[in-house]
Formats: C-alpha cells, structure tokens, sequence
C-alpha cells in the first residue's frame, strides 16, 4: 500500500472516529434535556472534526493539531479507561499520520 493510500485510509477512520463522538455527545442527552441544552457537549468534538478536514487539506499541521488534541483529551479525561477508548486512538493516529508525512 502506498503512502497516499494509507494516509487516505487513516483520515478516513479519523473522520469516521470524530464524526462518531460529535454524534455520540449530541445526542447522549437529547432525551432528557429537551434538545439542544446538550449542545455545548459536542464543542470538542466538532473542534476534532475540523482539525480532520483540515488534516485532509494539510497533512502536517493537522496531524500535529491532532497529537495537540490527544493531549489536551488525555489531560482532560485523566488517565482512565476512557484514555484507552478516546485518546490513545488519536494519539495514535494523528502520530501515524505525521511520520508517514514526514518521512514517506
């Protein structure tokens, strides 16, 4: 697989990752609290969903903003099991994503 592909591949299940909690933390409360008093939920996520599409269009500086946002996740969650289902795969990810810009 070339590099082209794999980046695509990668910025796809990134988008389908961030797309996933941007709906996940919209609609986890809309049952209960009327609608959109949830909304502020889903400010973090639509913040990764924009540094994916801009990781879509720039390569490097989204992986890097990415890495930054797996921090911040990591800093914010603490270092619990949601560490393990939120941030490592965007860790993880977004490193992926700047080796293989950096050195492929």
């Amino acid at each position: 697989m070339n590099k082209q592909k794999f980046s695509l591949v990668l910025k796809i299940l990134l988008l389908i990752i961030a797309l996933g909690l941007l709906i996940f933390s919209l609609m986890s409360g809309f049952e209960n609290s009327g609608g959109f008093k949830n909304l502020p939920n889903g400010l973090p996520w639509l913040v990764m969903l924009i540094i994916v599409l801009v990781a879509f269009r720039w390569e490097i500086i989204g992986a890097i903003l990415l890495i930054l946002f797996g921090i911040f996740t990591a800093l914010f969650f603490s270092f619990g099991i949601v560490f393990f289902i939120i941030t490592l795969p965007i860790l993880a990810l977004g490193t992926i994503l700047l080796f293989m810009s950096l050195l492929f």
